[in-house]
């Protein structure tokens, strides 16, 4: 008895090293988003998420909204005043775009997580301070609804001013 204990001993643990485990890992689970209402994408004219009316208090429309083809389903609104809007549907996920945005921080748009990203944007005229909204209406597409101001304008007052339209346009999305 005395000597098969230590030859147990030795046994389990020349055993406990042959053990390996089957299959492939699993991911974490991702974890959960706010999305009060998912919408539906497919179809959604983003020219008819923002209306004149939404505009107004930014100012006055200088052209038709249009479509714009750097951006795939997306509609630029360009006001007399200065500012632009541009909205984009569907457009890449909030994770993504948290992840490439990362000066970002998370905010709420009727009870759907959204991703708001300020900053300067330089080119050859201004220095337009630009902020956009990546409103989750799926766990894999978004809502996009950008601000550009010129002049003086902050991230505040930027932000402030794309809070109402981007209240809006998630509102004039078909419910999934």
């Amino acid at each position: 008895m005395r000597r098969s204990l230590p030859l147990l001993l030795v046994l389990l643990s020349l055993t406990g090293c042959a053990y390996s485990i089957q299959g492939e890992p699993v991911a974490a689970p991702l974890p959960p988003l706010a999305i009060a209402t998912p919408r539906k994408t497919a179809g959604v004219d983003p020219c008819a998420l923002v209306t004149e009316k939404d505009l107004k208090p930014l100012g006055t429309l200088k052209f038709n909204p249009v479509p714009r083809t750097e951006l795939a389903n997306s509609c630029l609104y360009t006001l007399k005043e200065g500012p632009y809007v541009l909205v984009a549907v569907p457009y890449r996920s909030f994770d993504q775009s948290k992840k490439s945005q990362p000066t970002g921080s998370e905010v709420d748009t009727a009870k759907h997580a959204t991703w708001l990203s300020c900053g300067r944007q330089d080119n050859d005229k201004t220095k337009d301070m630009v902020c956009t909204a990546t409103i989750a209406v799926t766990r894999e597409e978004s809502l996009m609804v950008a601000i550009g101001m010129g002049g003086d304008a902050t991230e505040s007052k930027a932000s402030k001013a794309l809070e109402p339209l981007r209240a809006e346009a998630l509102k004039r999305m078909p419910p999934a």
